[in-house]
């Protein structure tokens, strides 16, 4: 259509210079003594026109020609900048596939012909991690230090990089340094934050892993269950860590907010360092306030064990019988209540009640503990034809077990 309409002008262009011709009957006089020419005005026009075309049609081959070298330059330059393409795009497949080998050999390449500096950085992160996942330290070490080399200034991408890559070679130390240059280049980059949250995890640092959820948390960058088993792993690092007296144990469990007071795994980790620091009432309350919260067998049966611990974890040892009694109307067939029971009971030296608890504990579930108790408590008041069984069956239930 283009080519047509250009035809259409030349011919109607052609047609008003022939009709202007025609009209135009003056004409040129030409004295170059001894010589005189006569010419018509046409004529003229039309050398004129053709002298022109022909000096602009040498002095564009001179200039062409001049600029053959830069032309020659740039196509060289263009070529390889659409191979280093390539190669780069083929980098990336590569990895993408898993095929780490080649995805260094193709960002190698694409880094050696890449001009401009924002891709050589891409190819060189690129070869750094494709080294890394064939275990090849020195190579990626290598990459990194020519991103370095490429841009002086701190790279977002080149920092945390290196701080994935150096934790995934559990080099914490190192990887921890990186993202405080992260920080200071993006403070709330939710990528950088969860990642320093891997790392306090994996050095076991409850402190810094409680502030990092909250932010995450503030930012909506991080699932509430996945929040809440970290904060639940934060807080047993922080109870076993605990080396202060009860007091300080009392006051850290005071701030902790009531929802995850409620946490069962919590709770009887917070009840078992309690009862080890002698603070058996406050131990028993914690079991007490979740089991009636959130019902759990760790709890109920760390409930039963208030015996084996020595004063004062036995001088409520009738309280806790009566509020245990409380429970079960809602779980009557609890065997880990009721074996509970039985052993409060039995160190209470309420001989009857034991017996009767522990019994129906085994009628429920039987159960290795439940069995022993029983027949200690036979065999302690000398009745051993009765305890006799429990031990067989105690013994029986420990072989069955191992297998």
């Amino acid at each position: 259509m283009r080519a047509l309409l250009l035809l259409l002008a030349f011919c109607t262009a052609a047609v008003a210079l022939t009709l202007l011709m025609q009209v135009n009957d003056g004409f040129a006089l030409i004295v170059l003594p001894p010589y005189r020419i006569d010419l018509s005005l046409n004529a003229v026009i039309l050398l004129q026109l053709v002298a022109f075309a022909v000096v602009y049609g040498l002095l564009r081959l001179v200039f062409v020609t001049l600029d053959l070298p830069n032309r020659v330059r740039a196509y060289h330059l263009q070529r390889a900048e659409q191979q280093a393409r390539e190669n780069l795009l083929e980098a990336l497949q590569a990895f993408l596939e898993g095929r780490y080998n080649r995805c260094e050999k193709a960002a190698a390449k694409a880094m050696e012909l890449e001009n401009r500096v924002e891709s050589k950085v891409l190819a060189a992160l690129l070869g750094a991690r494709a080294a890394h996942m064939i275990r090849d330290y020195d190579k990626r070490d290598g990459y990194l230090a020519q991103v370095e080399s490429f841009d002086q200034r701190p790279n977002l991408a080149t920092l945390m990089t290196r701080a994935e890559l150096l934790f995934d070679q559990r080099l914490t130390d190192d990887a921890l340094h990186a993202l405080e240059q992260v920080k200071k280049l993006a403070p709330k980059l939710t990528s950088g934050l969860r990642l320093e949250l891997r790392i306090r995890q994996k050095r076991n640092e409850p402190e810094p892993m409680l502030k990092l959820l909250e932010q995450l948390q503030k930012s909506d960058a991080i699932d509430a269950l996945q929040a809440e088993q970290l904060r639940l792993h934060a807080y047993l690092l922080q109870v076993q860590g605990n080396n202060g007296g009860g007091k300080q144990l009392r006051d850290w469990w005071a701030k902790l907010p009531a929802s995850d007071r409620l946490q069962p795994r919590l709770a009887a980790a917070v009840a078992r360092r309690l009862m080890s620091l002698g603070e058996c009432q406050l131990a028993g309350k914690v079991i007490i306030d979740t089991l009636e919260k959130n019902w759990d067998q760790e709890l109920i049966e760390l409930f039963g064990q208030f015996p084996e611990w020595e004063t004062p974890c036995t001088d409520n040892l009738l309280k806790n019988i009566q509020r245990a009694e409380t429970w079960l109307p809602q779980h009557p067939n609890d065997a880990d209540l009721l074996l509970a029971l039985g052993r409060l009971c039995h160190a209470q030296e309420l001989w009857g009640k034991a017996q009767s608890y522990l019994e129906a504990s085994i009628a429920v579930r039987p159960s290795v503990a439940a069995h022993l108790e029983l027949a200690e408590m036979l065999e302690q008041h000398g009745r051993h034809d009765q305890a006799s069984p429990h031990f067989k069956a105690c013994l029986k239930l420990a072989l069955h077990a191992r297998q």
